[in-house]
């Protein structure tokens, strides 16, 4: 069974807003989410999608996030070093 949830116009640029109940639904209030636009049988579905940068998962890149915040710093000199130093937090 097909249940309209919510609309929401198109604006002049292609934007769109996601309507409040469906932010709700799937929880799309948290960090580094995107929504995924699938075609499916002539029609488009619209999924949550996580988002993955490079290398680094969503918690790697917060934590990294976190640490750039605090004095001092560190620098490493490969992108393996810095994986190999989230993975000791």
């Amino acid at each position: 069974m097909t249940k309209l949830i919510a609309t929401s116009p198109i604006g002049k640029n292609g934007q769109t807003v996601v309507p409040a109940p469906i932010r709700k639904i799937f929880k799309l209030h948290l960090t580094h989410m995107k929504l995924g636009f699938f075609l499916h049988d002539g029609h488009v579905e619209i999924a949550p999608v996580e988002e993955k940068r490079g290398d680094y998962s969503v918690a790697e890149l917060a934590k990294l996030e976190s640490l750039a915040k605090e004095p001092g710093g560190k620098t490493f000199k490969s992108s393996k070093s810095a994986k190999k130093f989230l993975a000791h937090l």
